[in-house]
């Protein structure tokens, strides 16, 4: 039943910074829909329904986030809802609410949260009942764009549009829906409850959350519970007065976390994500350590965070780390996940021992073993097994291997010479270690795979083209050496890509994927990552030099301190114009070089080509048959990938 709307909603807002707080902050399905959860949370919802539908999108697409919370009257709509900015805890007097003698610590601050879904949607409908009433609002974008616009103030007011009111027999709760999305891929249902359960400590019994009808389940949070090796916290002090304290775990995973899975440590305060996972800036404890990086997970709880002092970023998903207390807790991270990496090189070595006592050729010819011929061989083995992360069938091969030569003598007597060997003798070292590199080089080879693995994603990422364009950007700044092989341990550092931002209003344009700033101990690169489509033209070639001028400028200040500046700019090709041409060739003289996408396959193909061509040298120079078979067995594993041995024949 609908009645005469007999007052209007109002909402006051300034455009820029409702571009700011809706389409900047919130780009991803899964951060748009954690801002409605959250708000489900704060209104003591138990259930939350998400419903994102599966058949191809169309111009009447739409997703809707349905609770049973508390509900919203119409004047609190206006009053609550509909002010942009307000702080409900302040205004409250409280930070938590209250049911049935229950409390909970209220999620929402900014009061910003109601805009995310303009950074995917154009329209977001709200349907909201409570106490018998229903009242159902529309909010376009197009036209709050235009009133702003049209009007001489700074501040507008907007009037949503009322769909209907009245009386309702339906219980209390919101509906919200987002219609006349920005996506032409469907959103994955999958990967929104993966993401949804990550950034959530709350789900559970008393707060349920499901996608498309299937609940987002504890295990697919619960990395806890998949960790090899783990520490965890319970009230931990951070700092000496005890002031601050912590709870939660980090750990490592058996094998390097998969692409579904964010690496790193997030930190959460009131039960929400309020720094998604990193590894603050930890790349310590030589190759080994560092290895442990990639296995590396957690989840640490800091609700200080988020208390009298708001210490979160304003699109909740950053910590201000440069502000106390939250210094502390970066420091305590940084050094809980070193002492992790530093353990972790001995534990794998352990665990890997294990499992390779378990093989049948070392029950049969070590076990038997003297002690100190035993010694000998596990002394090996386990240098072997600290070194990678070996599956069942190649721990398999390595015990096979060396236990046949303990028992033939003959790795007992290389691994005897070597430690007993003067070290004048430099002929009989030589032979030694040449010997011993035949097993160091099976342990090189894996790696090489992995990065054929590498190059074999970003290619598949190319050909996806606009469908995981978030996923190209992280991946180059994951996998480096793809633009140039000589950058194997390179860090991000945002502090750049902000200066950039900061200081130049061009840097949205639509065919940007984003910017990747890679700095290291001498030199910064500045990488400017286009669609995979997208040719470039003359204007954005002196676009992108006023950039790398501009950091160069400030090479003697922060974040540049002192190092030299290059650039990299990544696109499908140049416009074939004589000018664009000359420009190209004129940047590349002064250090800014532009890299298609086809130049990237190219160079990482030749790059791998060329890893195997010195196996194969080394090969063919120890005379190893054993060597020679696993390299065999790698060539072909990449050529029926996809082909590899016909590429490289064209080089």
């Amino acid at each position: 039943m609908t009645t005469e709307h007999d007052a209007d909603l109002e909402m006051r807002f300034d455009l820029n910074v409702l571009k700011h707080l809706g389409l900047r902050m919130y780009t991803s399905l899964p951060a748009v829909v954690s801002e409605y959860v959250a708000n489900a949370w704060d209104a003591w919802a138990t259930e939350v329904e998400i419903t994102i539908p599966q058949e191809k999108m169309t111009s009447d697409y739409e997703i809707t986030i349905e609770d049973n919370g508390r509900g919203m009257t119409k004047d609190e709509v206006n009053e609550e809802f509909l002010v942009v900015g307000r702080n409900r805890r302040r205004d409250d007097g409280k930070d938590y609410v209250e049911k049935d003698g229950s409390k909970r610590k209220v999620m929402g601050r900014k009061g910003i949260g109601k805009l995310a879904g303009f950074g995917i949607a154009e329209i977001v409908r709200i349907r909201t009942v409570k106490d018998g009433k229903f009242v159902e609002f529309e909010l376009n974008y197009g036209e709050m764009q235009r009133e702003a616009e049209q009007g001489d103030d700074t501040t507008t007011t907007y009037r949503p549009e009322i769909l209907g009111e009245g009386d309702t027999n339906e219980q209390s709760g919101t509906t919200v829906t987002l219609a006349k999305l920005d996506h032409s891929q469907r959103p994955r249902e999958k990967y929104v409850r993966q993401r949804i359960s990550r950034r959530f400590s709350v789900v559970g019994d008393d707060f349920e959350v499901l996608v498309n009808s299937e609940e987002v389940r504890g295990d697919e949070r619960n990395l806890k519970g998949r960790c090899e090796f783990k520490n965890t916290y319970q009230e931990t002090p951070i700092d000496n007065d005890g002031e601050y304290t912590v709870s939660g775990w980090i750990g490592t995973l058996p094998n390097p976390t998969p692409n579904n899975v964010e690496g790193g440590v997030a930190v959460m305060a009131r039960g929400k994500t309020v720094q998604k996972p990193i590894t603050f800036g930890v790349a310590e404890g030589g190759t080994r350590g560092q290895m442990a990086l990639q296995y590396l997970v957690g989840e640490i709880h800091a609700d200080f965070l988020d208390e009298d002092e708001d210490l979160i970023a304003t699109h909740r998903s950053e910590v201000l780390w440069d502000k106390q207390p939250a210094t502390q807790l970066r420091e305590f991270l940084v050094e809980e996940i070193k002492e992790i990496c530093s353990q972790w090189p001995k534990k794998r070595r352990d665990e890997q021992m294990e499992d390779i006592r378990d093989e049948e050729p070392y029950e049969r010819y070590i076990e038997p073993l003297d002690d100190r011929e035993k010694k000998l061989a596990d002394k090996f083995l386990g240098e072997l097994a600290e070194k990678g992360d070996y599956d069942d069938g190649t721990l398999g091969e390595m015990a096979s291997y060396v236990s046949s030569g303990v028992q033939q003598k003959s790795f007992q007597k290389l691994l005897k010479e070597i430690e007993e060997s003067n070290i004048s003798n430099t002929e009989r070292l030589v032979e030694l270690f040449d010997q011993y590199e035949v097993l160091d080089a099976m342990n090189s080879l894996r790696i090489v795979r992995g990065r054929f693995y590498a190059i074999q994603k970003f290619e598949e990422l190319i050909e996806e083209s606009h469908s995981d364009i978030d996923d190209l950007h992280g991946f180059v700044s994951d996998n480096p050496w793809l633009i140039d092989p000589r950058w194997d341990y390179l860090d991000e550092e945002v502090k750049i890509r902000e200066e950039i931002q900061k200081n130049f209003s061009d840097t949205d344009d639509d065919s940007r994927v984003g910017f990747i700033s890679l700095g290291g101990t001498d030199t910064v690169r500045l990488v400017d990552i286009r669609e995979t489509d997208h040719i470039l033209g003359n204007d954005e070639l002196d676009e992108f030099k006023d950039y790398v001028d501009y950091l160069r400028s400030i090479r003697d200040m922060s974040p540049i301190d002192g190092r030299d500046v290059e650039g990299y700019i990544i696109a499908a090709g140049t416009q074939d114009q004589r000018r664009v041409n000359q420009e190209v060739r004129r940047m590349k003289m002064d250090d800014m070089r532009i890299r298609t996408y086809d130049d990237i396959k190219d160079i990482a193909r030749r790059s791998h080509k060329a890893f195997l061509d010195v196996f194969e040298r080394k090969a063919e120079r120890t005379e190893s048959q054993m060597l020679q078979t696993y390299l065999d067995e790698t060539e072909q594993e990449d050529g029926d990938s996809f082909g590899y041995q016909a590429a490289v024949d064209d080089f």
